[in-house]
């Protein structure tokens, strides 16, 4: 009677163990001893990373870490929300970049957001609504790459009623070129503001968060040097580029873009559109054009031939994807500038020679 008693007893106690286990799954992991910091996308984390590190109890997350696409279109999942809700501080890059923020400012009211681009004079941004039906009504463009020269609206499964567009789905990227990262006193800025907001969170170790800040801001002043000693090299040219943070790298070095046209997964570009970039780079002596990795080879066979320009890639430092990675996230952020400048004298040196040769 007593082993039966026994092993009842102990039939119970192992019961209530495998529920109470259950119970902590569906819960999922406790939150963290110390202080949670979340960034929004990859550029943000690299300088709050440099900021924070060393800070003990101090733990840096970046909330898009897995998204390499526009960060635009980034919708928030479950996993997202409550890492927000577990996070004491939520730095952005600002200038209309996250979209997504409505729902995150709704959900976690005691959350602090941090826009770190704040008092940045932006540059004007390019609405890109991959809408560009009117231009291909005046215009039969044909043999290029890429382009959209018969655009069947019936046809395809996107609804254009204008009622029934949102700015995620038009890639309205707004009024502002929220890409200041590529522009090294941008990014300058927004260093300054992520150390202020990393003090003001823990004020404990404020020595600290000042003291990675300035080291940091030695590295990045010298590699703006590096871009004004370019300049007096490289100003006074034209250029069009496929990627919108290039106008500020390209701006650095006095180097004016003449049409800008962002590229994703889902850019249709124009008979007419192409049509007018081929009359630009002819009418202005344009010699080269800039892309990013992903559309270089594409660019090429859609515009290099017709305009007799060479397509360089830059890196845009937007992902956590890529070329960052051979340089690691310490140091990924400078190796990939001075790579940028290489590139871009690289390429005008051997553009020139070619004209000479000619």
């Amino acid at each position: 009677m007593k082993k039966k008693l026994l092993f009842v007893l102990a039939m119970i106690l192992a019961a209530t163990g495998i529920t109470a286990l259950i119970g902590v799954a569906a819960k999922g992991p406790a939150k963290k001893e110390g202080k949670r910091v979340v960034t929004s996308f990859y550029p943000v984390y690299l300088l709050t990373q440099k900021v924070a590190e060393g800070a003990k109890g101090v733990e840096v997350w970046n909330l898009t870490s897995n998204h390499s696409g526009c960060l635009h279109d980034y919708t928030l999942k479950t996993q997202d929300m409550r890492l927000l809700s577990e996070a004491e501080l939520f730095l952005i890059n600002g200038g209309g970049m996250e979209l997504f923020l409505e729902k995150a400012a709704k959900e976690c009211k005691g959350l602090k957001i941090i826009d770190t681009s704040e008092g940045f004079e932006f540059l004007a941004g390019v609405e890109h609504h991959h809408d560009h039906a009117a231009e291909e009504d005046e215009h039969d463009h044909e043999g290029h790459d890429h382009v959209d020269e018969d655009h069947d609206h019936e046809a395809e499964d996107h609804d254009h009623e204008e009622e029934s567009h949102n700015e995620a789905e038009d890639h309205d990227h707004g009024e502002r070129n929220a890409h200041l990262w590529l522009d090294v006193d941008g990014y300058l800025l927004q260093l300054t503001r992520i150390e202020a907001a990393l003090c003001e969170m823990d004020p404990a170790q404020e020595e600290l968060y000042h003291r990675n800040a300035a080291n940091y801001r030695k590295e990045l002043m010298c590699l703006r040097q590096d871009y004004a000693d370019a300049k007096a090299l490289l100003s006074g040219r034209d250029t069009v580029v496929f990627h919108e943070g290039f106008v500020y790298l390209l701006n650095m070095l006095g180097i004016e873009t003449l049409h800008c046209l962002p590229m994703d997964s889902e850019t249709q570009i124009s008979a007419g559109e192409a049509a007018e970039i081929i009359e630009e780079c002819a009418l202005h002596g344009v010699t080269v054009l800039f892309a990013t990795e992903d559309y270089a080879e594409m660019i090429q066979r859609t515009f290099g031939t017709e305009t007799g320009c060479r397509v360089v890639a830059l890196h845009a430092i937007d992902s956590s994807m890529g070329a960052l990675g051979k340089y690691g996230e310490k140091e990924g952020y400078l190796e990939l500038m001075r790579e940028n400048l290489n590139r871009i004298k690289e390429a005008y040196g051997k553009a020139e020679t070619d004209q000479r040769a000619n």
